[in-house]
């Protein structure tokens, strides 16, 4: 996982940055990198899988990766306008990458490329026409060392592994809220609209859905608290946490903010004064200098602040208070469950942190459709995934205790999407937007030409060129 998540950067450091800087630069981090494969501290002892459930997990990444829709050969979410957009501009423009403004002048790609550039950079030496073989392979192998990972964490690693994929925020109460409101309370008039503005109108994602829609922030989530959390949960070592984190800045820099609830979790954990060791501080903040000057580059974008900045009048409590009463209902009974019988064990600080994320991520907006708390919510929710599963393993459970019995209900009406959700998209979506013909279906020329009837996406994407990013960092 640590070599998947660090080489983009390493691709980063040598294509986009100036030589002068991107290759001593590069030349720290793999420096870095290979200290910490080469430390035995860094190998985490796991039970084996047997070779029937070994590969077992692997046939299911494979599945999961395919049924996402990665490389277009099963039905695809809308997002693949701009991975696909993304991937093109990646392989025909020269690094980095830089668009004409309509009024005039330039600007660049400022975005979490990370999971963009590896198989971007094989379809420049081998031909466009294997990007989705490279994209299906790259994303495989990511999903595949998660699955890994998780159905090592406990005794029964299928158990285990159906729990963090199954697990999720219960959307399906949240959906028929805003469809009928609550009679004689709530109209469900307008309540859409409203719930939009304040950037509530989505739920937390689940797993699958998470992952069909933006494979990239789901992988950093996934695979960042993994690495993350082996060190600084399991080892109780900090050496070459921060060195991770700031290489999955590359990847997603929102869903960064969320790997910090880890570390946080760990105060007392770790003694922080070992964060101050030459992986992190050397080739962690070079990392961290160069990846802060390219995104400080970025375009302003609208549409942030606390949700109350955007509501309409004083209501915003009460949607806030049902989001969460109807969004987090199984981990709040988890939380109910560990109160009574103390099931959590070791686990407890980090899934507290958890909930306390989830529950303060929906008051400050990020992005018209609240991508903050889309993005920084994954490891908090694969913690509390985590915390479930423990309660399901335990000793105590029995379906004789009532709440169990609630837990159980909570867990199920939360696993309605993301069990049905793939067969959904295999049932009754038949868009593909396949890499080949992008710009001529999607009607755009590269990324910074797209649009969506609500709003102008392409500032999303792009950096200001009087930053000081192009003046000093960039080629």
């Amino acid at each position: 996982m640590l070599v998947y998540l660090v080489s983009p950067a390493l691709v980063f450091l040598t294509t986009w940055i100036r030589p002068a800087i991107g290759f001593p630069a590069a030349f720290i981090v793999a420096a870095g990198l290979i200290r910490l494969v080469r430390s035995p501290e860094m190998f985490t002892p796991r039970p084996p899988l047997s070779r029937k459930i070994f590969w077992l997990v692997l046939a299911l990444a494979l599945v999961w990766t395919l049924s996402g829709g990665v490389g277009g050969f099963f039905p695809q979410s809308t997002d693949y306008i701009k991975h696909n957009l993304l991937f093109h501009d990646l392989i025909r423009q020269s690094w980095p990458v830089t668009y004409v403004s309509p009024g005039g002048g330039t600007k660049y790609l400022c975005y979490g490329a990370g999971y963009y550039l590896v198989p971007a950079l094989g379809g420049r030496f081998l031909g466009e026409n294997l990007l989705p073989l490279l994209a299906l392979a790259w994303t495989f192998a990511g999903v595949a060392l998660f699955f890994h990972w998780a159905a090592t964490l406990g005794s029964s690693p299928l158990k285990t592994l159906a729990m963090v994929l199954g697990f999720a925020a219960t959307g399906v109460l949240w959906l028929l809220f805003k469809r009928y409101g609550i009679p004689g309370l709530i109209s469900a008039d307008g309540l859409q609209a409203q719930l939009l503005k304040l950037g509530l109108c989505f739920s937390y994602y689940d797993s699958f859905t998470r992952f069909q829609y933006q494979p990239q922030h789901a992988l950093t989530g996934w695979l960042g608290a993994a690495v993350i959390y082996d060190l600084l949960w399991v080892k109780r070592k900090p050496r070459g946490a921060f060195f991770v984190w700031a290489a999955c800045l590359l990847w997603s820099p929102l869903s960064c903010l969320g790997l910090l609830l880890v570390p946080l979790a760990a105060l007392r954990r770790v003694r922080w004064l070992d964060y101050f060791e030459p992986v992190n501080v050397v080739a962690g903040g070079v990392l961290l200098v160069i990846l802060g000057m390219y995104y400080q580059g970025h375009v302003p974008l609208a549409g942030r602040g606390p949700i109350w900045k955007f509501a309409g009048g004083t209501q915003w409590p009460w949607f806030y208070a049902l989001f969460l009463a109807f969004e987090l209902s199984p981990i709040l009974m988890v939380f109910l469950v560990d109160r009574k019988y103390r099931v959590l064990g070791d686990l407890r600080p980090l899934f507290l942190c958890s909930l306390w994320c989830l529950i303060l991520l929906p008051l400050y907006k990020f992005g018209f459709y609240s991508d903050l708390r889309f993005q920084a919510s994954g490891p908090a929710l694969l913690f509390a995934a985590l915390g479930a599963a423990l309660c399901w393993q335990n000793a105590a459970f029995s379906l004789k205790r009532p709440m169990f019995i609630l837990l159980a209900a909570t867990v199920l009406i939360g696993a309605v999407y993301p069990l049905l959700r793939p067969w959904q998209n295999l049932m009754t979506n038949t868009q593909t937007i396949p890499y080949a013909n992008i710009v001529q279906d999607s009607g755009f020329k590269n990324l910074s030409e797209m649009r969506d009837p609500l709003f102008d996406l392409a500032p999303q994407y792009l950096g200001r060129t009087n930053s000081a990013a192009v003046r000093w960092l960039l080629r």
